[in-house]
C-alpha cells in the first residue's frame, strides 16, 4: 500500500481495532488457532446491556465467532475504535500529516535504528530510501503493512467482520474516532517522541520472533492475560508516551460512553483491540473503578 491510497486493512494491532494499519501497534504475525468461546464480556446496570469484545491480528483466515456474531442483530449500536469513511481525500491528509521533507526520518534516527530499520525493510521487501521523507509513524505503517503482505495476512479482523454483519442487518456502527481523518490528524499530532516511539514499537516487533506473540494471543483468547499483560508491561517500560497516548488516555475515555450506551433501549456491542482490555490500565479496570464492573462471558 503506497502512503497515497486509501487505508483499507485495519486488523493486524492490539490496540486499535476497526481501522486501516495506520493504527498498528505491535503484533503478531501468523495464524492464530480459533477459540472455542472468545473473551466476551457484558456490563449491566439499569437494565441497559453493553457487551465488550477484543480482537487479535488478523492471520490467514477469517475470523469468526458464532455466539459474539448472533448478538449483532440484536443490538442497537456496534462501536469500533475508528469509522471506515473519510470526509477528505485521504492522500493530501497523509501528506499533511505523515511527510515531514525538513526533518528527514535518518536524522531522527541513532546508528541502532538505522541498522534495525534496514533489516525490518529487508524482511518486509520494502526499499528503506521510499521511507525517506516520512515522519516515524507513517514509515512504521508503511513496514508493518508490506511486512503482512509479505507473510500473505489477509484474513478479516473481528471487527471487519462484525462491521458487516452490524451493516447487513442496519445496525448503527458508531465509532471512537468519527472518520478516518480524525486519526490521521490524531498521528499527525503526535510529539516527537511517541512518534519515534511509535517506529521503534514497530520495529521491535517486526524483527522479533513471532512465537511469543502468537503465544500471548493463544493464551488470551483462552482467558490467560499474563503472556499479553507481560507485553504491554514491556510497551509501558521501553515506550512510556507511545503507552499513554495509545492506551491509557483513549481507554480512560471509554466508560463515559459506555454510561450513555447503558442508557439506550438496546444493548451495545463493542470491539477492541485486546491490548485495551488487559492489564491494569485496561479498559475493564476503567470501568471496576467507575462501579461498572464487566462479568466474563
Amino acid at each position: 500500500m503506497s502512503a497515497m491510497s486509501p487505508w483499507t486493512s485495519p486488523t493486524r494491532r492490539r490496540a486499535l481495532a476497526g481501522l486501516s494499519a495506520i493504527a498498528a501497534i505491535p503484533a503478531a504475525r501468523g495464524q492464530t488457532a480459533p477459540a472455542p468461546n472468545w473473551p466476551l464480556w457484558v456490563v449491566r446496570s439499569g437494565g441497559g446491556a453493553v457487551y465488550i469484545t477484543g480482537e487479535v491480528p488478523s492471520g490467514v483466515s477469517d475470523w469468526s465467532d458464532a455466539r459474539i456474531e448472533a448478538l449483532v442483530p440484536q443490538c442497537g449500536a456496534l462501536w469500533t475504535e475508528t469509522g471506515r469513511a473519510n470526509r477528505a481525500p485521504v492522500g493530501p491528509l497523509i501528506v499533511k500529516y505523515g511527510f515531514d521533507a525538513k526533518t528527514p526520518l535518518m536524522s531522527r534516527l541513532d546508528a541502532t535504528d538505522k541498522d534495525r530499520l534496514e533489516k525490518a525493510a529487508a524482511l518486509a521487501h520494502l526499499p528503506v530510501e521510499r521511507l525517506a521523507q516520512f515522519r516515524p509513524w507513517l514509515a512504521a505503517q508503511q513496514l508493518d503493512d508490506a511486512y503482512s503482505r509479505t507473510l500473505g495476512l489477509k484474513g478479516l479482523s473481528a471487527n471487519q467482520v462484525l462491521t458487516a454483519a452490524a451493516e447487513k442487518a442496519g445496525v448503527a456502527v458508531n465509532s471512537e474516532f468519527a472518520a478516518q481523518d480524525d486519526f490521521i490528524a490524531w498521528f499527525g499530532a503526535l510529539a516527537p517522541e511517541p512518534d519515534l516511539q511509535r517506529l521503534r514499537a514497530t520495529l521491535d516487533d517486526i524483527l522479533a520472533p513471532p512465537e511469543a506473540s502468537k503465544r500471548a494471543d493463544e493464551a488470551w483468547m483462552r482467558g490467560d492475560e499474563r503472556g499479553e499483560a507481560d507485553q504491554l508491561a514491556r510497551m509501558k517500560r521501553l515506550y512510556p508516551e507511545m503507552y499513554d497516548l495509545l492506551l491509557v488516555a483513549r481507554n480512560r475515555a471509554w466508560p463515559a460512553r459506555i454510561r450513555l450506551m447503558l442508557q439506550a433501549p438496546k444493548p451495545s456491542l463493542i470491539v477492541v483491540g485486546n491490548y485495551h482490555l488487559v492489564g491494569p490500565d485496561s479498559i475493564l479496570a476503567q470501568l471496576r473503578a467507575e462501579r461498572l464492573p464487566a462479568k466474563r462471558m
